[in-house]
């Protein structure tokens, strides 16, 4: 049997009184008022009796203070879902009164004293105006108190229930404003939990109804506050440098906009969080296209692109929260830049301001080491690879650059600055790496006298320009590299496995290179001879060639004039000094000569290079599942193989090692130990933007990237 219910009965409010209108009982901004002992200025409440719901008359009103029920003191207790003042405690009422009667600081209020005190704005808002002229006269001084409320907000209670329906009332009402035009609104910028915010949805519905495109700072407002753009970590680490990268790279990707879709129309709704009202609601003719796959995919590809350019900082900040420093500042994308105001940024940008900015230029490395790290006598790999990073985004290469082979920045080392230029490499080609070598060779034979004369200077700037299988960029740092070396004080570089390869040939066309640069000046002093000597070794050719290759090289010159020999040194014999002619200069024909064998030289050079990269077969590397949790050692991290993987992990598990440790363990893993600390270090580089490791005796690991790259 059912029995018919009376919901007027059931949820009447408790009578003290007549019924009330809500003018009645509204007390407005410039009214105070007594309720007990306690005195309240500022209005904006609704008090007396009789007032039931706006839309749901069987509910009295839940935010109607009424003045003859009993306040008390002490602790108060939670009233439950949907709180009402009638159904608080006295203790609570009491809590509540005196919140009012104060400054109404959201941080000193509970969730149950913000609720009710937000139902009765909210119905002034969404209700009153309706029927009340004066309620719509203070709509302006409404919407100022919420957003007053809003900024008080904190981390840890905008947890709470009672931030989404702020949230959510504001925008329903900035995005009523716009429909109306009565309003100027800004885009949103933060996070919206559950749906892209209403004023968005205008603004963007509206571009879309005049066949206009989408402008970049609407572009940022959807990425920023709308919960389909998935951002990752970088965006929410760094939300400024966030914001200013995907505007910057939205105009280089879409231009002008992207076109917007056609959408069904939007309703603006908005669900009140007070028992006593109806959901608000509003149709209009503008469409909705912000669900559209057309804006919501190339959008958040974007920001997941900048996301990835950002990460290096972004990691950089969660290692140093709050204080991202020079060094951090130099992982920030190029573009960004500009815009920082780090002194150290400043600094360089001003040692980097040259007159000449077509010529590299000679530097102290100490001008750039006292920037970097002050007080320290030379850069590690890790912060010299980064710098070097930095002055690239600021347009500028350095050598020596450790990326291209040469050593790591030391105090009382010159440097060389030159301008680069969009898309030169970052890393050496097997031609720029021959030529390299072989530039190396030939100015220690220069400096071997102790000084490089013009002659010599001469023909190493033909080795150079020679080499025509450079990629473009690498002919202008081959050019700084060769300033550098010629200032440095050098030692003969190592061949390493590329030499193994070489012909006796081969190797003898390297040596007539480097005897072509002796004989240039058309005199040979002895230390020059040692030098020579000491290349012959380091090709496995016999010292003793020397002389053979040094007269060869002066055949229509004159005889080689060797200076300062001892009286009386055995040896070979001294031949006599050449006319002042001869040693005048260079001869143009000769360096004309010259510059074929020179170039086949680098050409062969290059080959070798390019052959001993071929040699190695790549490892089969197994991409990461995308599971929580550790990595299985059988399982390689991305762009690392397998082996080299728990390699590293090995190696992870301490921060320095002796090389012979570390060759132990390579041995164990089956590894050959330079290449694999290779292979490790290029894929930190990638993922973290540092070396797994340094040094070669003692090896040390970075523990930070070691955990980050196998985590």
């Amino acid at each position: 049997m059912i029995i018919p219910v009376d919901l007027d009965q059931v949820f009447a409010p408790t009578d003290h009184g007549p019924r009330r209108t809500a003018s009645e009982c509204w007390i407005p901004a410039d009214r105070a008022v007594e309720v007990g002992d306690r005195q309240i200025r500022g209005g904006l409440f609704y008090m007396g009796d009789g007032l039931r719901g706006a839309d749901k008359s069987y509910i009295g009103e839940p935010a109607l203070i009424d003045p003859s029920l009993a306040v008390g003191t002490g602790g108060v207790t939670d009233p439950g879902y949907w709180p009402a003042y009638e159904t608080l405690s006295p203790a609570h009422r009491g809590a509540y009164l005196s919140w009012l009667a104060g400054p109404r600081l959201r941080r000193e209020a509970d969730q149950t004293q913000l609720f009710i005190y937000f139902y009765g704005l909210e119905r002034r808002l969404l209700a009153d105006p309706k029927s009340d002229n004066r309620a719509r006269a203070e709509r302006v001084a409404l919407i100022r108190e919420l957003e007053r409320l809003m900024g008080e907000g904190d981390e840890n209670e905008e947890h709470g229930s009672f931030a989404p329906y702020l949230e959510a009332l504001l925008d329903f009402l900035a995005a009523e404003d716009l429909l109306a035009g009565t309003r100027k609104v800004e885009p949103p910028t933060e996070p919206c939990r559950w749906e892209v915010p209403l004023t968005l949805r205008m603004m963007i519905g509206e571009l879309a109804a005049a066949r206009l495109r989408l402008p970049a700072e609407l572009a940022q407002s959807w990425i920023l506050s709308s919960p389909e753009a998935y951002l990752r970590t970088p965006a929410q680490r760094c939300p400024e440098e966030f914001a200013r990268l995907f505007s910057l790279r939205y105009r280089e990707r879409f231009g002008e906009g992207l076109p917007l879709p056609e959408g069904a129309p939007l309703r603006l709704s908005y669900r009140t969080a007070s028992q006593g009202l109806d959901e608000a609601g509003r149709r209009t003719s503008v469409p909705d296209v912000c669900s559209s796959a057309q804006l919501i995919e190339p959008l958040r590809k974007l920001g997941r692109d900048c996301s990835d350019e950002l990460a290096p900082y972004s990691r950089w900040l969660g290692r140093h929260p709050g204080d991202a420093g020079f060094k951090g500042t130099a992982l920030l994308p190029a573009p960004l830049l500009a815009g920082s105001d780090d002194r150290a940024v400043a600094s360089l940008r001003q040692l980097l301001v040259t007159d000449a900015d077509d010529e590299p230029r000679v530097i102290e490395a100490n001008d750039l080491i006292d920037l970097w790290e002050p007080g320290a006598d030379k850069l590690g790999k890790k912060d010299a690879v980064l710098l070097c990073q930095l002055l690239e985004k600021l347009g500028c290469g350095i050598e020596p650059d450790p990326r291209f082979g040469s050593p790591n920045l030391k105090r009382e080392m010159p440097a060389v600055l030159f301008p680069l230029g969009d898309g030169d490499p970052r890393a050496p080609s097997p031609a720029y790496a021959a030529a390299g070598l072989l530039l190396h060779l030939m100015t220690a034979v220069a400096q071997a006298d102790g000084t490089v004369s013009g002659e010599e200077e001469a023909l190493l700037e033909t080795h150079i320009l020679a080499v025509d299988e450079l990629y473009p960029g690498e002919q202008v740092r081959l050019q700084a590299h060769a300033k550098w070396l010629t200032r440095s004080k050098l030692r003969l570089p190592s061949l390493g496995k590329d030499g193994a390869n070489l012909s006796e040939a081969e190797r003898r066309a390297i040596a007539r290179s480097v005897v072509a640069l002796a004989a240039a000046d058309g005199e040979i002093d002895p230390e020059e001879v040692k030098t020579l000597q000491r290349i012959y070794k380091l090709l496995g050719l016999d010292p003793e060639g020397v002389y053979s290759e040094l007269h060869a090289a002066s055949a229509g010159d004159g005889p080689v004039v060797v200076r300062e020999g001892a009286p009386g040194e055995s040896g070979e014999p001294i031949p006599q000094r050449g006319s002042s002619e001869a040693r005048r200069g260079l001869d143009r024909a000769a360096i004309d000569a010259k510059i074929e064998e020179t170039a086949a030289v680098s050409t062969l050079l290059s080959g070798i290079f390019s052959e001993a990269e071929e040699d190695v077969a790549p490892k089969e590397s197994i991409a990461v599942p995308s599971t929580e949790g550790p990595v299985p050692d059988d399982v390689a991290t991305p762009n690392l193989p397998v082996a080299e993987r728990a390699f590293a992990a090995a190696l992870a598990e301490r921060e320095s090692w002796s090389r012979e440790e570390v060759e132990a363990l390579a041995a164990q893993h089956e590894v050959m130990i330079d290449g694999a600390l290779e292979t490790v270090n290029e894929a930190a580089f990638e993922l973290c933007g540092a070396p797994f490791c340094e040094g070669d005796q003692p090896i040390e690991i970075d523990s930070e990237v070691a955990k980050e790259m196998l985590a």
